[in-house]
């Protein structure tokens, strides 16, 4: 029964996560039907703006609220209310600046984006943190219920709002305000939740401890952010609002591969130090993760492959030329996905401060790369300098992560796909016709099967040879 419960419980958090961050990606066949690429790339600008400001105004808080709680550090209630308590305050103090200074802000972002737009994405930043923290909360009380219904509520009306405001001619407008108003009725929700759970108030003593242990993890978040986000802005820079929303339509299709690897991230993610306890858990650490890098490639091959039959279908076809920038994309993104994998050993340790080194390093290098790569080549150059920021990154990853805890991996299964899938993708961009590229896509799923098959990835024969690992048993050392 507690099994049961269990598997329940992750498959309720499993999906409201994944129907709540994916609901801009369900919504693209009808968002690019109404919205030119220019007026796309507008939205994406806001958006990017939007997902700034809600990375400053976080502080960590959520990660604090969690390890806090987790370690015992004070009463758990008296944590949840502190924390609650800062991202409210810091919620409305940033909407009134913000609408005060927005005025003076609107000439800057273009003479198509309107001051009532501006508004729209300050009110959306600005309620994310009094969002982010209920969340969690209902998370770390396992109440996977409730919050399975107020994520997936929250999308379906921002998605029906969204489809009715664009059919009555709103363009960007529909879209900020149908995320507006879920995001406000969503937040109003929790708040009466949260406050029934712990109330208002801080507590001064633990306010600063939070404050200092969110630093290091906001530092991380902006140099993240540098990385897979200001790119919408330096593409706006060097390039046209149009070339951004073609970009943008690449960009948002390639991250399927991210939601394709979400039931194993979130298998996994938690798993993975369990399994190091184990009897021989490093090389059952090193297998499983192996066979997700090699999940990742194969995702990352078939969104490839399966790109042409997407702009044939769902995507308006003045997007056609989008579909130029989802190859180089989807091979961000598995190199991004990687390094997220191949990265337990900088984690082991009592402090993440190495994980920022790793992060603000590349934000400089990737920083670096748009300048020189940037407003020579425009959006190619910009996808150069992801890649290669991307690139530095896992192999630091890689490097400090190996030192630090050593991890057999199966690197030369792993390279091996990586060749069959790269001529895979090589075939595939040959072809022109619809249904080449849905037989591609077909033989390419038997050959990926086979491969991981006969390379003994895809089985448990790692499991065999260490008959020891007792998957429910932990040993603590």
């Amino acid at each position: 029964m507690k099994i049961t419960f269990t598997l329940h419980q992750s498959l309720y958090f499993a999906l409201g996560i994944v129907i709540m961050k994916s609901v801009s990606l369900i919504m693209l066949p009808i968002v690019t039907r109404y919205l030119p690429p220019a007026a796309f790339g507008e939205l994406e600008l806001l958006l990017s703006i939007s997902n700034f400001v809600t990375l400053l105004m976080g502080f960590g808080l959520v990660d604090a609220l969690y390890r806090f709680s987790g370690l015992g550090i004070a009463d758990e209630n008296d944590i949840g209310r502190t924390v609650f308590t800062l991202a409210t305050i810091s919620g409305a103090m940033v909407l009134l600046l913000s609408l005060l200074l927005a005025p003076l802000l609107q000439p800057y972002l273009g003479s198509n984006i309107g001051l009532f737009d501006l508004q729209l994405v300050i009110i959306l930043f600005s309620v994310e943190g009094c969002i982010a923290i209920p969340l969690a909360w209902l998370k770390m009380k396992e109440d996977a219920f409730s919050f399975f219904l107020l994520t997936t509520s929250k999308a379906l009306l921002q998605a029906l709002m969204t489809w009715i405001l664009l059919r009555e001619g709103y363009g960007i407008t529909a879209v900020l305000l149908a995320g507006v108003t879920s995001s406000v009725l969503l937040v109003l929700l929790l708040l009466r939740i949260q406050i029934k759970a712990t109330g208002l108030g801080l507590n001064w003593i633990l306010l600063p401890q939070i404050l200092r242990y969110g630093l290091p993890l906001t530092i991380s978040a902006l140099a993240a952010f540098t990385v897979l986000g200001a790119d919408r802005w330096v593409i706006s820079l060097v390039s046209s609002t149009e070339q951004l929303g073609l970009y943008a339509v690449g960009k948002k299709l390639a991250t399927i591969s991210v939601m394709l690897m979400q039931p194993f991230i979130l298998w996994w993610y938690p798993r993975r130090f369990k399994m190091l306890k184990e009897d021989n858990g490093s090389a059952g650490v090193a297998h499983t993760t192996s066979f997700g890098i090699a999940l990742v490639i194969c995702c990352s091959t078939l969104i490839c492959l399966g790109s042409p039959l997407l702009f044939g279908t769902l995507i308006d076809h003045s997007y056609a030329s989008a579909m130029q920038y989802v190859p180089a994309l989807a091979l961000l993104y598995m190199i991004k996905q990687t390094a997220e994998l191949a990265n337990l050993g900088s984690y082991i340790g009592r402090s993440t401060w190495n994980v920022t080194f790793i992060d603000v390093c590349t934000a400089l290098i990737c920083v670096s790369c748009f300048y020189f790569l940037g407003e020579r080549f425009k959006v190619p150059g910009v996808i150069a300098a992801l890649i290669i920021a991307q690139c530095f990154r896992v192999t630091l990853f890689f490097v400090i992560s190996q030192r630090a805890l050593y991890l057999n991996y199966e690197k030369t299964s792993l390279f091996g796909l990586l060749l069959m899938s790269g001529g895979l993708v090589f075939i595939s961009m040959q072809l022109n016709e619809f249904v080449h590229h849905l037989l591609m896509v077909l033989i390419s799923i038997g050959l990926l099967v086979c491969y991981m098959n006969f390379s003994k990835l895809i089985t448990l024969s790692h499991l065999r040879k260490h008959p020891k690992i007792a998957p429910e048993v932990i040993t603590i050392k």
